[in-house]
């Protein structure tokens, strides 16, 4: 069973499919295969980066209501 990546796992396996891909060396099922490869990364990083956004929207409401509530109290 593969273990769940965390986003910098994920950005850094990007970084050296890049790398290959870079390689001249690289032979062309293996770019195509690298290519499928990085589409489902950064796929899956854009899906973090959603949800991280959406949980710092999330907190910034919150602060922003605390705020208003602790302005009424006074």
């Amino acid at each position: 069973m593969k273990k769940k990546q965390n986003f910098e796992e994920m950005l850094a396996e990007l970084n050296a499919i890049v790398d290959k891909l870079s390689d001249e060396e690289t032979p062309l099922e293996d770019s195509l295969n690298l290519y499928a490869q990085a589409a489902e990364k950064i796929a899956a990083c854009r899906t973090v980066l959603a949800n991280a956004e959406l949980r710092i929207e999330e907190i910034e409401q919150t602060m922003a209501q605390n705020a208003e509530g602790g302005q009424n109290e006074e």
